[in-house]
């Protein structure tokens, strides 16, 4: 299938062949499981509904839920998540020896939330001059027309909330795959805090050729 969901661990390095530093992310992969299936005759496309991290007790999922769960007939998920144009099998478990060393994957995450920054943190603006009877030190500065057009154009770059993004990666290399432990380690950073939430993909799960490392 080349799908499945982790948490990213955190950060750390290794040696590749001919000693080289490489800088590497360890993803807590699965396992998953395929809940349900979508069909093309009844509901109109294809897709794999996938869980991750099952509940063990039931009092912490909500009714609706408990309701889907039963009706499927299966365990109890903190996570679900619909991938279209997958081929599998309601029950199918997903591990991470679906993936091998050298092969490239999509990465999707969020991003670390930075809260409220200004022009200078967020856009890399300059600061004014900071010398006597200067106004504008940290601040954006006229962000306005005259008599025309007399507003703010749209996109005009301002001080905002920063991150908390949805990020997608698609060129992340596997640097290796431990089944027995269900980590991935994956060559280079991942979008993401520490415990959150990632997916990742082969191309040809997008029904693109995979690409060699």
């Amino acid at each position: 299938m080349g799908v499945i969901l982790g948490r990213k661990i955190g950060m750390t390095q290794g040696f590749g062949p001919d000693g080289e530093l490489i800088p590497v992310t360890v993803i807590k992969a699965g396992p998953c499981k395929v809940v349900s299936t979508r069909k093309d005759d009844g509901d109109g496309y294809s897709a794999a509904i996938v869980g991750f991290e099952e509940i063990e007790g039931a009092k912490l999922a909500s009714k609706s839920l408990l309701g889907f769960f039963k009706k499927m007939n299966t365990a109890c998920f903190k996570v679900l998540r619909e991938f279209r144009g997958i081929a599998a099998q309601a029950g199918d478990d997903l591990t991470v020896a679906q993936f091998t060393a050298g092969e490239t994957v999509i990465i999707t995450g969020t991003s670390k939330g930075k809260g409220m920054t200004s022009v200078i943190k967020k856009w890399n603006f300059s600061r004014g001059r900071m010398s006597h009877g200067g106004n504008c030190k940290r601040k954006v500065g006229s962000i306005g027309m005259h008599t025309w057009p007399a507003h703010v154009i749209k996109g005009k770059k301002m001080a905002g909330r920063w991150g908390n993004e949805q990020v997608t990666l698609r060129t992340v290399e596997v640097v290796k795959a431990i089944p027995e432990d269900n980590l991935l380690l994956l060559k280079g950073p991942v979008p993401g805090s520490p415990d959150s939430l990632v997916v990742i993909r082969t191309n040809e799960s997008l029904g693109k050729k995979k690409t060699a490392a």
